[in-house]
């Protein structure tokens, strides 16, 4: 629901057939739905949804003996401006639900779109259906390095997510890919063709560092995300 919280039910009303993802599940207890995605909001806001009152009881922090007074928020982290939840009111409201139904619609189309492309590009192959926002796709010939087309589409200026088990990229369409298949498609296929020309060439980047990661025990990637996290903090 984090990416698909603003789009799979306006996909629903669009007449995608999209299965039950919500509390129309019995097994499903809660849901969050981040604004600042798909809801065009800034990034600090999101909501979370609880399927009962009791459950929402578990999200609160309450302290009866603190010696400043009696203290409970409905959150851990307390107090918060409330200038975030105020942009994101408004930008709700300005887009409304015929705002989200666009936004959605062309979102939708634009999948599409790039799946079917994709799918021409030799030596690429779509992982999954591609069935709402995303496009996920990976290397279908030996020694194209997935990584190296993520490095090298970077480059051209688009953003594409780098994933493993198994090696793949993802693009996650937004409103501004709307229009714009045409380039993202022109520069994947020549980025592929650099590769495929040049299999031998650097693996910096991305490349480097997910090649490596995939060939080395969890333990050691464990101790350098921790390293990458203290080295942040001591910033």
């Amino acid at each position: 629901m984090c990416l698909g919280g603003f789009v799979l039910p306006f996909a629903r009303k669009l007449g995608h057939n999209v299965p039950a993802f919500d509390f129309d599940l019995p097994g499903v207890s809660s849901m969050s739905v981040d604004t600042h995605k798909y809801g065009y909001a800034l990034k600090g806001t999101s909501v979370v949804l609880y399927r009962t009152k009791e459950l929402r009881h578990s999200q609160y922090f309450s302290f009866s003996e603190w010696t400043g007074g009696i203290y409970t928020t409905p959150t851990i982290a307390g107090s918060r401006s409330t200038g975030m939840i105020a942009q994101c009111w408004a930008s709700m409201v300005a887009l409304g639900e015929d705002g989200y139904m666009k936004h959605t619609k062309g979102i939708l189309d634009t999948v599409k779109i790039l799946k079917q492309g994709i799918s021409t590009i030799e030596g690429l192959q779509v992982v999954g259906e591609a069935e709402a926002m995303i496009v996920c796709f990976k290397e279908s010939i030996p020694k194209l390095n997935i990584y190296c087309v993520a490095d090298k589409m970077t480059k051209r200026g688009w953003s594409l997510n780098s994933l493993q088990n198994p090696p793949c990229v993802n693009v996650c369409i937004t409103v501004l890919h709307i229009g714009r298949t045409d380039q993202l498609l022109s520069d994947l296929r020549a980025c592929v063709e650099e590769i495929r020309s040049n299999p031998g060439g650097d693996k910096e980047g991305r490349a480097g560092i997910y090649g490596m990661a995939s060939q080395l025990p969890v333990g050691p990637i464990k101790e350098m995300m921790e390293l990458y996290n203290d080295t942040v903090y001591k910033l």
